[in-house]
């Protein structure tokens, strides 16, 4: 009787690679009977996912001090993403290292208070301040450095000075011109060689201006904040102001989108920031809530997709352009009332300075590595990422997700501003409902708008 042996036959191409740089050779089967309970795997991985998420979120990295009063003037530089230069109430400038986390440099530039400071674009060699003794001082980086032995380090004195005949409330530079905007009683345009302001804009009505930013797209376009809760434009190409539009409340800072040229956010007093499209001021593109007390200041994400909002209830939040409400919130024990924030040139980091004299250091995602990942680690992020954003509207991941820890006042704020906004929505239900005449139905995009003017 014969027998029969079988015998297991591979073939080593179809299963060994030729050289170390081929693919890896995975064999799946794709049909779905063989993988049961897929979903139920994937949901539970996004899951862990989440979780993981929030027991390695810790954003905060360190905090610089020095300063011996409140910071209120924060820039960063346009070509070294790891020097800040800062200014506080007592009239003292600041530069920093980053990297080093260290002071690299610093001068009493002024006897009062310093509104405002810019860095020269594109080069970023020189850098201004404006105080309320009504002075615009040019500064050389490399004259403050410690290392070097100049006529300027030993005296510390500014390369050239302006005297403004108005008050100075903020200050701008031109992305590639030397020339450089002042905002006060008007707003007054300069040249680094000249000593006067060879232009003076303004609407016609006697407002101050206090913030003012240049437009990163339409170089030439640029624009203020008001004391008459406006926001006006401006085109130095045709020598006149565009437009304006006037708010229910008054505007602490503005920030344009470095990706959408006609896009710019304005951080308000109302606890609220507002997008705006330059063309259409009558509406807002997008309302972003969150904040308890005054937004003070807002900053785009070199990227154009987020930005970041500094307020006076102690608290930083990172909002998506397209989010109503924000993506994440920072804040610590220590720290008081937030006036500035900013992201760094490559936008995985948050500066913010506050009136507890420290500056602190931030990831922009809290539960990213800072170390260099391999490719099988950054796969894996990939894979996580892909899972959070498939399964993110379920109930349990969602709230997970979602959920952020705040201090004990902040929270029982934020639940008196629920009960206050709930009772408003009422009202006007109830209002709508028993005398229809009685209620001007608008938009929520158009309601905190007061008018615009052309």
């Amino acid at each position: 009787m014969d027998t029969e042996i079988k015998i297991i036959s591979r073939r080593r191409k179809k299963y060994v690679r030729s050289t170390n740089r081929d693919i890896n050779i995975v064999h799946r089967n794709p049909n779905p009977e063989s993988h049961p309970f897929e979903q139920a795997r994937e949901y539970k991985r996004a899951l862990n996912s989440v979780k993981m998420d929030r027991i390695f979120a810790k954003p905060f990295l360190t905090a610089m001090t020095g300063h011996i009063d409140g910071i209120y003037c924060l820039e960063r530089h346009p070509k070294y993403l790891s020097r800040v230069v800062s200014a506080s109430a007592d009239g003292e400038i600041r530069v920093w290292d980053l990297m080093r986390r260290k002071t690299v440099a610093s001068v009493q530039a002024h006897n009062q208070f310093i509104r405002g400071i810019t860095i020269s674009k594109p080069n970023g060699n020189f850098f201004f301040s404006c105080s309320d003794d009504q002075t615009i001082k040019q500064w050389r980086f490399s004259d403050l450095r410690s290392n070097v032995n100049s006529e300027y380090q030993k005296k510390k004195k500014p390369v050239s000075t302006f005297i403004s005949e108005e008050t100075l409330r903020g200050i701008d530079h031109h992305w590639s011109r030397h020339t450089f905007v002042t905002s006060g009683d008007t707003v007054q345009v300069w040249d680094h060689k000249r000593s006067k302001p060879f232009q003076k804009l303004t609407f016609g009505t006697t407002e101050t201006s206090s913030a003012i930013k240049f437009s990163p797209v339409q170089k030439n376009v640029f624009a203020t904040a008001g004391s008459d809760r406006s926001v006006g434009l401006y085109d130095l190409k045709i020598s006149t102001p565009i437009r304006k539009v006037i708010l229910k409340n008054q505007t602490n800072a503005i920030s344009w989108n470095p990706m959408e040229a006609f896009n710019f956010t304005v951080a308000n007093e109302d606890q609220n920031c507002y997008t705006f499209d330059m063309r259409r001021l009558d509406r807002a593109l997008c309302i972003h809530n969150g904040h308890l007390n005054a937004v003070m200041d807002v900053d785009y994400s070199p990227t154009g997709r987020e930005f970041v909002t500094a307020s006076y209830d102690h608290t930083i939040r990172i909002f998506n352009i397209r989010s109503i409400s924000s993506r994440d919130v920072y804040h610590t024990r220590r720290m008081k009332r937030v006036f500035v924030a900013k992201y760094s040139g490559d936008s995985k980091f948050i500066i913010s300075a506050s009136d507890d004299m420290n500056i602190r250091l931030w990831k922009s995602e809290a539960s990213k590595p800072l170390l260099p990942v391999d490719r099988k680690e950054k796969n894996a992020i990939k894979y996580r990422e892909s899972l959070k954003k498939r399964y993110g509207y379920l109930p349990e991941i969602r709230r997970i997700s979602k959920h952020r820890h705040l201090p004990r006042v902040l929270y029982f704020m934020k639940q008196q501003k629920k009960k206050s906004l709930q009772a408003r929505a009422r009202k006007y239900r109830n209002m709508k409902m028993n005398n229809p005449s009685s209620v001007k139905q608008t938009k929520m995009r158009k309601r905190f708008i007061v008018k615009q003017l052309k």
